[in-house]
């Protein structure tokens, strides 16, 4: 072959495969291709991906559909995106005019380029001080990610830092900014190849390059759907675990600066990715954290402003929800240290002007510009919230079937005794946490739970943790099952021998009595079909409390998950008899082990000899004061949500026979309106009570 015949074989072009089926996806990963996102037409769905002239043929030897690429266009200079070079000179610029900015070498590239960042507010780090970390352009050619980061510590110079009323997110964080992880591919990418994504390591072959967000150790290599051993492959991941200096860089910079939180911005497919990834199903103890921060499929929090995308919202889930990978950043810190650490993917990659543009986000300054409007709000919830991850981690159930699953906060041991109560018998037994069920704020411990039926009862007494199974449904026992609209399928059962299985139509539930039971959870293990590439096909998860006249969403269920994994999801208490339903929105979805249980933290014994009483219902003042029939001893009054969480507390004797709240919580702060559960311990009995706080604005 030529030497230009050899040059044009590795030029990278964008290209379109035909996807026929889910299989599509997991051939293209074994190829080391990442899918970057799915386009439709008349002709089908299409996968797209980045190949050389050669790749396509060898796809097309694969049995795959590949269209040819369009002719590469003709580029002018960029005006809104700038170089290594550029970027460097402005870091070292914007430290120069200020004191509080200080630039930063964390190591040098393949090629010996600097891996610059800038540390904003005091220079040096102070432990008490929460250290935030956001870092762009893993990948050469996602241009967009680096520009964001320098806006980013543009506008923490310029606007937080000259804010009394935010300046603190500075003063009061170690926040780190690094703007290009590859200098060398991001440079390559700028002067020979705009498509370039990987590192500029010559790895023996011919070939050049390694995926810098495969390379990191966590899970390093686990299979090669995950990442490829190829070093032709777009996600090599390079000869062993931190091989690359620009990842040597970055754990040793983890060393002695590790994040509390962290942000590692990509481009495209507008998603915010969480642990877990190297594995289908598998969720992490502190879901209920990352999910604080990055928001559910039902509520996310971060909406696209482009007005042609054709994303208006990005989808926050776990990494596998996309596809599974293995040696990536996210995990890697997450696993090392504790790092709750999301993975943005910016954009959706179509449209603007009609046209898709994937990874080569327009050189347009307006929509860079929106972009990062759009992305603001997230970047500065992690940099407020990292001060204070972990710090009211409370105890719940997730599950009481095929196993029991308990949440609480980290620390508390590796195993957890736990007491059950089923129609054959009480036992006592403990539940276990593996290593990938300890994390940063939550540990998770699970174990057996067997012959569950309505009033088997759960007691973890670690936790003052009690539940009574309401209503269960998906075992074979049941042969005449209450739920009622999708299909048994036998040849996908999780437990017993059949499955619920749905694509467009509702699972319907009886209606359910809650007047007993305290914090009411709706529980199921899952699997779908979909794909975040295709978000129409969706699954749905709703409550009614007027008896099915009006419906609301608990949640939505999205994207790929092959490997069973289980939704724990927390009735709103606003109703003491409800329904529930799944409606499978052209999603191919799986549901076994549903089941529903209240949760009590503290037993409620209703009195028919005396009462409590209270001075309003509704309240109207900042005073709420509680009354008894005084007896010996002493009294503790405690306040429930209806969600079941404790906000107030006090003793007094039981013999003055009055106790006042202040509508606050235990965090001295004023309790919102709603309504309220009131238990009064006296030596003898408990009594309760029905609170409405209604006070005016």
């Amino acid at each position: 072959m030529s030497s230009a015949s050899a040059v044009a074989a590795q030029q990278l072009a964008a290209t379109r495969v035909r996807v026929d089926s889910a299989g599509t996806f997991t051939v293209l990963a074994r190829a080391g291709f990442e899918v970057a996102g799915v386009t439709r037409d008349a002709g089908g769905a299409f996968a797209l991906i980045v190949t050389t002239s050669r790749q396509r043929a060898e796809l097309i030897g694969l049995g795959l559909t590949v269209l040819a690429p369009p002719p590469p266009a003709l580029r002018a200079p960029p005006t809104s995106f700038r170089d290594f070079a550029a970027i460097a000179q402005r870091l070292e610029n914007l430290a120069n005019a200020h004191a509080f900015v200080t630039l930063d070498t964390l190591g040098f590239s393949v090629e010996a380029r600097p891996i610059l960042g800038v540390k904003i507010g005091p220079a040096a780090d102070v432990a008490s001080r929460a250290n935030v970390l956001f870092v762009g352009a893993h990948h050469a050619r996602e241009w967009i990610s680096a520009e964001l980061m320098l806006r980013f510590a543009d506008y923490l110079v310029d606007s937080v830092s000259n804010d009394p009323g935010r300046s603190e997110l500075v003063s009061q964080r170690d926040v780190w900014v690094v703007p290009v992880l590859n200098p060398d591919g991001y440079q390559y990418s700028f002067d020979v190849e705009r498509l370039w994504r990987k590192n500029r390591r010559p790895n023996g072959d011919g070939s050049v390059g390694v995926d810098l967000n495969r390379n990191y150790p966590a899970f390093w290599g686990r299979d090669d759907i995950g990442s490829s051993g190829s070093a032709t492959a777009e996600t090599y991941r390079g000869p062993g675990p931190g091989s690359e200096p620009e990842v040597a860089a970055m754990i040793a910079f983890h060393a002695v600066h590790p994040p509390d939180a962290a942000v590692s911005y990509h481009s495209y497919t507008n998603l915010v990715l969480y642990p877990y990834s190297h594995q289908s199903g598998r969720v992490a103890a502190d879901q209920s954290v990352f999910e604080a921060f990055a928001g559910t499929p039902l509520a996310p929090a971060i909406r696209d402003g482009l007005t042609e995308s054709a994303r208006p919202l990005y989808h926050p889930g776990p990494g596998w929800r996309l596809y599974p990978t293995n040696g990536d950043y996210t995990e890697w810190a997450y696993r090392a240290h504790g790092t709750i650490a999301f993975t943005v993917e910016l954009t959706a990659g179509c449209c603007l002007g009609a046209e898709f543009y994937g990874f080569e986000f327009p050189d347009d300054s307006a929509s860079v510009a929106r972009v990062f409007e759009d992305n603001l709000p997230f970047a500065l919830a992690v940099l407020d919230g990292a001060a204070t991850v972990g710090r009211s981690a409370t105890a719940s159930l997730e599950s009481l079937w095929p196993s029991i699953r308990v949440v609480g906060p980290a620390g508390a041991g590796a195993t957890l005794p736990v007491s059950t109560v089923t129609s054959s018998g009480s036992a006592l037994a403990n539940l276990v946490a593996d290593s990938l069920s300890r994390g940063t704020v939550f540990w998770r411990w699970e174990g057996p739970a067997a012959d569950v039926r309505p009033g088997s009862a759960v007691a973890v007494p670690a936790f003052a943790l009690n539940a009574t199974v309401l209503g269960v449904s998906g075992q074979a026992a049941d042969s005449l099952d209450s739920w009622t609209g999708w299909r048994q399928d036998t040849s996908s059962a999780l437990v017993g021998h059949w499955a619920w299985r749905g694509f467009r139509d509702t699972l319907r539930s009886p209606a359910f009595d809650l007047r007993e039971v305290g914090a009411p959870t709706l529980t199921f293990s899952t699997r779908h079909a979909g794909s975040l590439f295709s978000p129409g096909p969706r699954g749905r998860a709703q409550i009614s409390i007027d008896d099915g006249a009006s419906w609301l969403d608990l949640a939505v269920v999205e994207g790929a998950a092959p490997a069973w994994y289980v939704i724990s999801l927390r009735l709103p208490a606003v109703s003491d008899r409800v329904r529930l339903r799944l409606i499978a929105d052209s999603l191919d979805w799986w549901v076994d082990a549903i089941h529903l249980f209240g949760e009590t933290r503290a037993p409620v014994v209703a009195s028919s000899e005396h009462q409590l009483t209270v001075s309003q219902n509704p309240v109207r003042t900042d005073q709420l004061f509680f009354a008894w029939a005084p007896v010996a001893g002493r009294a503790t009054l405690r306040v429930f949500t209806f969600a079941g969480d404790l906000v107030f507390r006090s003793s007094v004797s039981a013999e003055i026979g009055v106790l006042e709240w202040d509508l606050r919580n235990r965090q001295d702060a004023r309790v919102e309106n709603g309504a309220y559960v009131a238990v009064l311990e006296l030596p003898t009995e408990q009594l309760r009570r029905r609170v409405f706080v209604a006070r005016s604005p």
